[in-house]
């Protein structure tokens, strides 16, 4: 299981190398380096080889993707480690971790080196203006200036001189004149960027369209349930809708949930980390309440915190209720067959 969520990584990998160069490839290969080092030194010396599983190469791959292209090697490393080594062997490995461990890492890393994870590298043919800021990041230090007078993200982003790229506005012109235009109305700049993931951003979260094309494969194969990334993704996109303009001043509705839908590590971690066997419910009830908690979570730490965008942190929190959630939703036997002995 853990090789083939691996591979459903890929496209997005990839799409990550292609907009970030051989930046992004060092962090993705320091990463999952750090993790299968930290894997056997932990092991081998007990007799144990347990890189076949898969879970050391996938944890490593996790967290270099959640990282910025320009992050020092030196962080994905210690991530990666701390992810193995803490969180994952020190409760006795595979199966007996409490969070999941990649999570754990970038939890880690954000509050132990917070300006190199935020050493962010322009796309590849990306408009470029000032300091490289993802448009997620780019939005909150929008929100106290001029722009947040607007009522969605990206007008927002516009008004404060946040620049897309040349290919999104040929796009966008092509089909607002075409399409949009006789209905009388037309897409904001930064759509078409925001939606192909042509932008600054964590390496392997940039592309929703391609981890939506690996989520599919894993629902389609039974690797992971519908219930956890539907209700995750469901909950927080309503609150984002319904709340998410409160805190521009723009009021209800106004919170532009398929900017945020978009943004940031969300759908990764909807589909990819949340789902995770050892960490979250075993009942589908159990998951549809988890789901429920880290879209509320996510959603209050997105908006109103500092850690992120809030995924990891949400994950991390969500973790710790999962064992709880499995007593109160697991069906319980009350007698036993045959009386008592």
């Amino acid at each position: 299981m853990t090789w083939l969520v691996g591979l459903c990584l890929l496209p997005a990998a990839g799409w990550g190398v292609f907009l970030f160069g051989t930046p992004a490839l060092i962090v993705l290969a320091v990463s999952i380096a750090a993790a299968i080092l930290a894997e056997l030194a932990s092991t081998l010396p007990f007799g144990r080889f347990t890189l076949r599983d898969g879970s050391a190469f996938l944890t490593g791959f996790i967290v270099g993707l959640l990282m910025p292209a320009g992050a020092p090697a030196c962080v994905p490393a210690a991530a990666s480690a701390f992810a193995i080594l803490v969180v994952k062997q020190s409760f006795g490995g595979l199966g007996r971790n409490w969070m999941n461990p990649a999570m754990g890492g970038v939890v880690f890393a954000l509050l132990s080196w917070p300006g190199p994870m935020s050493q962010w590298i322009a796309p590849k043919g990306g408009a470029v203006q000032g300091a490289v800021m993802p448009p997620l990041e780019a939005l909150r230090a929008a929100m106290a200036g001029p722009g947040a007078k607007e009522t969605t993200p990206l007008a927002i982003l516009s008004s404060s001189g946040f620049t897309f790229s040349d290919l999104d506005s040929q796009v966008l012109g092509w089909i607002n004149t075409h399409v949009f235009s006789p209905m009388g109305i037309s897409l904001p700049p930064g759509t078409f960027d925001v939606l192909i993931g042509h932008v600054a951003g964590g390496i392997g979260i940039v592309s929703v369209p391609l981890l939506m094309l690996g989520a599919w494969f894993l629902l389609f194969r039974g690797i992971i349930r519908w219930h956890l990334p539907v209700m995750y993704l469901g909950t927080f996109a309503i609150l984002a809708a319904v709340f998410g303009g409160l805190g521009s001043g723009n009021g209800w509705f106004a919170g532009g949930p398929g900017f945020h839908l978009f943004s940031g590590s969300l759908v990764l971690g909807a589909f990819f980390v949340a789902p995770d066997p050892v960490t979250s419910p075993m009942t589908n009830k159990g998951k549809c309440i988890f789901g429920i908690g880290l879209g509320t979570l996510t959603f209050f730490l997105r908006f109103f915190g500092s850690l992120g965008d809030g995924v990891a942190a949400s994950i991390v929190l969500g973790n710790c209720a999962a064992p709880l959630l499995d007593r109160w939703t697991s069906r319980r036997v009350t007698g036993t067959q045959g009386g008592a002995a």
